[in-house]
């Protein structure tokens, strides 16, 4: 798989646009010291893995409540702590972090990357202890392409196309479970947790997802530079961001269904629930400061998105002579004034998947 072909290769900015990744980091601190809590000592060592870690302090605040929870019972233990993500990563910020007066390391802590994707294996058979994933498994393995006018996300794809995204999500799903079942010590623990969707009539295919203002936003800015020549229309119909927010049902379904991963693994909790600080606009505190409520989506979308829109979007579909650069500038300038001007339009709501699983 190329380098432009990874659903996530190159975010934008990822540290001071991750704000609803820390939040839901943090929303889950007291759960991860149960779970340490639960496993009590652990020979020759602790070991935790931390799977799509990112390179911002989301990543320290996935490890530091293990580890601190531990020591608190067993201060000389050693603890082994493995971020694992893919090569675009930005390593050494993350490295630096960890090393620094807000990181967690200390004598008898031992820190190492595994390089690659989790949809793969990353670790050894039975090593480890406890495995942590936040806001990273909704990304699917692989760039999106379908036959899908009208829409940029699956929220509101229709027909063929939707089944398609649909059995590909399924299929992710249920490899980064089967990964994670080879590498997972019996007794061990799995924490993923990500954005997710939950039913609701009247919405788009009988589900609202996480975030769909923002993807709504996005497809209606890509659209207008299509209609005016920006872009190619046949490009646009055929981008799609390789994301899929899941239901319960839908995480629990590969858990039920598949008997290698149903004698793997016992679940301890399958849920989606609102976020727990704004979740109907994560930003709605700045509401009353158009600028500013503008200024943060579009980094927070740009943070995120920039890889995908600019390799499968922008430059692909470049018309009339402009190149990837200038139609992000204009497509960034003109998301801004959508927020500026219709504050709470296209908010963006978050609902949380947390799925806990201890192998067997």
């Amino acid at each position: 798989m190329s380098e432009t072909e990874r659903s996530t290769e190159g975010m934008v900015d990822y540290g001071k646009n991750s704000a609803m990744q820390q939040q839901l980091v943090n929303y889950h601190a007291e759960r991860i010291r149960d779970l340490v809590q639960r496993l009590g000592l652990v020979q020759p060592e602790l070991r935790i893995v931390d799977y799509g870690c990112g390179p911002g302090q989301s990543a320290i605040d996935a490890v530091a409540p293990a580890v601190e929870a531990y020591r608190a019972r067993f201060a000389d233990a050693t603890v082994s702590v493995c971020h694992a993500d893919q090569p675009g990563n930005d390593w050494n910020s993350l490295f630096q972090l960890i090393s620094s007066p807000r990181g967690y390391a200390a004598p008898g802590i031992r820190t190492a990357a595994a390089i690659g994707s989790f949809y793969g294996q990353m670790v050894a058979n039975n090593s480890v202890d406890l495995g942590t994933c936040f806001m990273a498994s909704h990304w699917l393995s692989h760039a999106v392409h379908l036959d899908a006018p009208g829409s940029v996300w699956f929220g509101d794809l229709r027909g063929a196309a939707r089944v398609e995204l649909a059995a590909r999500a399924q299929s992710d799903w249920k490899q980064f479970l089967q990964c994670r079942a080879r590498e997972l010590r019996s007794g061990g623990c799995l924490l993923v947790s990500c954005l997710g969707a939950v039913p609701q009539v009247g919405e788009i295919n009988g589900q609202a997802a996480s975030g769909r203002g923002v993807y709504r936003a996005m497809q209606k800015v890509a659209q207008e530079l299509a209609d005016e020549g920006w872009i190619k229309e046949s490009v646009l119909d055929r981008f799609v961001f390789g994301v899929w927010f899941m239901t319960d049902d839908e995480a629990r379904a590969p858990l039920e269904t598949d008997p290698v991963l149903k004698q793997a693994f016992d679940i301890e909790d399958i849920s989606v629930v609102p976020a727990p600080y704004n979740p109907t606009d994560v930003y709605a505190d700045y509401i009353d400061d158009p600028d500013e409520y503008a200024r943060l989506y579009v980094g927070y979308i740009r943070g995120f998105a920039h890889s995908a829109l600019s390799t499968q979007l922008f430059t692909p579909g470049a018309k009339n002579g402009r190149d990837g650069p200038e139609i992000a500038a204009e497509f960034y300038r003109r998301l801004h004034e959508h927020y500026r001007s219709q504050p709470g339009k296209y908010a963006g709501e978050n609902w949380y998947l947390t799925v806990v699983l201890r192998k067997t």
